[in-house]
């Protein structure tokens, strides 16, 4: 039996969930948490969630391509963040296979690994070329790259730097 209190609740919690997709898109399980968070009840949160996922508000798929290409855009990083970051907002792994296949497509991990490899390099000049270089695969590293991409940009940036050199 549906009573006016838990209409109130259920009205309470979707216009909370509207504020917070208002501000930026959220993952099913992010949304979750934070009505969870607010005190509302679990099957409350179910409620709202199965409505806003009816309405299109909520869509993991569509919330894991926003956040791979914001990443993308402001600060790029690498395939092995992004499925890490993904994992933690809760997307399942056939979505983020599917993200990362797409975020192939439009990017080129290397090119934008190598250009951040470039530019990060030129910053350490006046440093000896092994700590140079070793600072640079450090940072690419964090950014997620994956090994095998920052191996052969370290190679290519040192190979180019000796060849001047000559």
């Amino acid at each position: 039996m549906v009573t006016k209190e838990s209409d109130k609740n259920r009205a309470k919690a979707k216009n909370y969930a509207y504020v917070l997709l208002r501000n930026r898109p959220r993952s099913e399980k992010e949304l979750r948490e934070r009505l969870k968070l607010k005190g509302f009840e679990d099957d409350v949160v179910d409620k709202v969630i199965a409505d806003l996922a009816k309405a299109g508000y909520v869509n993991d798929a569509k919330f894991a391509k926003f956040l791979v290409d914001s990443r993308m855009h402001m600060n790029p990083v690498g395939d092995v963040l992004l499925k890490h970051q993904l994992k933690a907002k809760g997307i399942s792994d056939a979505i983020i296979t599917s993200a990362i296949e797409d975020k192939s497509k439009a990017y080129d991990e290397y090119g934008l690994a190598l250009d951040m490899a470039r530019e990060r390099f030129a910053r350490f000049q006046k440093l000896d070329r092994r700590k140079a270089a070793k600072r640079v695969y450090d940072f690419l590293l964090r950014r997620g790259f994956k090994y095998d991409v920052i191996r052969r940009i370290i190679e290519e940036i040192t190979n180019s730097i000796n060849q001047t050199d000559i």
